[in-house]
């Protein structure tokens, strides 16, 4: 299998990173968003398997980095679980967005189930790289898997699914009253 990739140039990572920074938002307005607003954006990419050009062979790629400060830990001096949840939630999802946008479509979604699995905790002070990569976008339906790594030591692994609630204008009913 042959893959091809399409680094993200300047314009399609500016363009992610203000799609990220208008769904973590401002404290004020949005939970979690001090800790969100500390994801550094740091890589892009639209991957095609084959030479066939398929959508469906397509995923994004995003990358982020986070230092693990206190705020973000349990008393236990690791990565809390709620934290690591809260992470997964839009870094996950901007990898959606990321190939939906390569493929003309609405990436965005709510979620609708989030499986994680711990491998090691996360201690205080580490630099948590997090690296999403879209598994399925097709209709309604969107799927993710994301992982937490702290140096070559994969911590934290999940696969987020979401659904667009969205009915498509041409689909929409009249009320019937």
């Amino acid at each position: 299998m042959s893959t091809t990739k399409r680094k993200g140039g300047p314009g399609l990572k500016q363009l992610g990173a203000a799609i990220f920074s208008h769904f973590i938002s401002t404290p004020d307005q949005s939970y979690g968003a001090t800790i969100g607003q500390r994801l550094k954006f740091t890589e892009i990419n639209v991957h095609r398997r084959g030479a066939s050009g398929d959508d469906q062979a397509a995923y994004g790629e995003t990358m982020f980095e986070i230092d693990v400060e206190k705020d973000m830990c349990n008393i236990f001096g690791t990565l809390h679980g709620g934290c690591t949840a809260y992470i997964i939630d839009p870094c996950s999802v901007s990898s959606l967005v990321t190939l939906g946008r390569a493929l003309g479509l609405d990436g965005t979604g709510v979620s609708q189930s989030m499986n994680l699995i711990w491998h090691q905790p996360i201690p205080l002070g580490s630099k948590l790289r997090v690296v999403s990569t879209s598994m399925f976008i097709q209709g309604r339906i969107r799927s993710a898997r994301c992982e937490l790594w702290v140096g070559d030591k994969l911590c934290v692994s999940a696969v987020h699914s979401t659904i667009n609630p969205t009915i498509p204008p041409s689909k929409k009913r009249e009320p019937k009253l």
